[in-house]
């Protein structure tokens, strides 16, 4: 018997052209976070596959920009920004007045004001020697602009035929090495394997067949929602931080100290 998925469509029969790349109840045990300090010299290494999204086939990320912004006491916290969706956002309308500034001054404050794009993908865990009891688990894994370049590469190459990086029979395994560069994580090394493979459940490699895919079902059917990471509009309190963070810009001797 076939399993209807969202949308008519499965995640076994969606093809590039079919993908929606660009357009909370969550928990941090549910992400995936290797960092390049627990790997040997530095550097972290792992064998990771990228997922399909069983609750929205065509999605399989979310993508949003978000802010890291700092309370007047030092404190750090993360916000989303509405022009995720296409909203009005006063960070970024801030940020804009700083940037076009004729002063150097507030040029440079602008910079604690920059938004930054970030995606959400599941992920199967296929090998890492720094945390060996992930292998095998499906997280959900937090990248930004230069993994997501290295997908859209093996979705829209120059050259080659596009690989459904996604796709549990067709796609690729991804190798992710994260140094530091400059104080940040690095993720230039990191890349996808050059051959398509099917993944692989229990150390068998599935197949495409009624068993193969009931195989990947049962594993994907308690992963994460990767819809719990997308957009979250601000509420009251969120706005009153904001705006609280805001306002040290809007009054030039608080901002200066």
């Amino acid at each position: 018997r076939q399993i209807k998925m969202a949308n008519e469509f499965d995640i076994f029969s969606v093809s590039v052209k079919d993908l929606d790349t660009g357009d909370r109840p969550q928990t941090t045990s549910d992400l995936y976070t290797p960092k390049p300090d627990q790997g040997s010299d530095g550097t972290y290494r792992s064998l990771i596959r990228f997922l399909p999204n069983v609750k929205n086939p065509r999605k399989p990320f979310v993508r949003k920009y978000v802010y890291l912004l700092e309370d007047r006491d030092g404190n750090g916290f993360y916000v989303d920004s509405p022009s995720t969706v296409g909203d009005k956002c006063s960070v970024q309308d801030m940020f804009f007045k700083l940037r076009n500034s004729e002063s150097a001054v507030d040029k440079k404050m602008s910079e604690g004001l920059k938004r930054r794009e970030v995606f959400y993908a599941l992920v199967q865990i296929v090998k890492d020697p720094q945390n060996k009891e992930l292998e095998g688990q499906v997280k959900i894994m937090k990248f930004g602009y230069k993994i997501k370049t290295k997908i859209d590469e093996e979705l829209n190459p120059q050259f080659d035929e596009p690989t459904q990086v996604f796709d549990p029979f067709e796609g690729k395994n991804f190798e992710l090495v994260i140094s530091k560069k400059g104080g940040f994580p690095n993720y230039d090394s990191s890349k996808f394997h050059g051959t398509k493979s099917a993944m692989v459940i229990g150390e068998e490699k599935v197949t495409d067949s009624d068993e193969g895919r009931k195989a990947i079902l049962e594993l994907l059917k308690d992963a994460p929602d990767l819809a719990n990471w997308g957009y979250k509009a601000w509420n009251d309190e969120t706005r009153g931080k904001v705006l609280n963070v805001l306002s040290q810009f809007t009054s030039p001797g608080s901002a200066i100290e």
